[in-house]
């Protein structure tokens, strides 16, 4: 004999728990606890120290053990300059993207601008 509809017993289902809401910016100890925030739509705030520091171990983990790694803004069009230069000796070994390729693209935009502002 079939039961009742209404009666059917419901398959039981075992939930782990929610995990536990960062609320600040302290709670954060590790990728897994920034990846665990971001997944619960909380947006984490980073200080200038922590985004220092993040890069200094980023430029430490690509650097090689004969090379190091420089970095610097271009006055002019504002692109960042990565420069690989030999530890031992100093020597430039190379520079992406080159400056003088950034000069060329400085000086462009500034004859784009006399162009446009002659035909004011």
């Amino acid at each position: 004999m079939n039961p009742p509809i209404g009666n059917v017993p419901k398959p039981s289902v075992n939930v782990a728990p929610a995990a536990p809401k960062v609320s600040s910016n302290d709670g954060i100890q590790s990728v897994h606890d920034l990846k665990q925030a971001q997944a619960q739509g909380q947006n984490i705030p980073i200080s200038e120290q922590q985004l220092v520091k993040a890069i200094e171990r980023a430029i430490k983990a690509v650097e090689g053990t004969s090379t190091t790694l420089d970095f610097s803004i271009h006055e002019q069009t504002k692109h960042i300059i990565v420069r690989v230069l030999d530890k031992s000796n100093g020597e430039l070994i190379r520079e992406i993207p080159n400056e003088k390729s950034l000069d060329f693209l400085a000086r462009v935009w500034e004859m784009a601008g006399v162009m446009v502002d002659e035909r004011r």
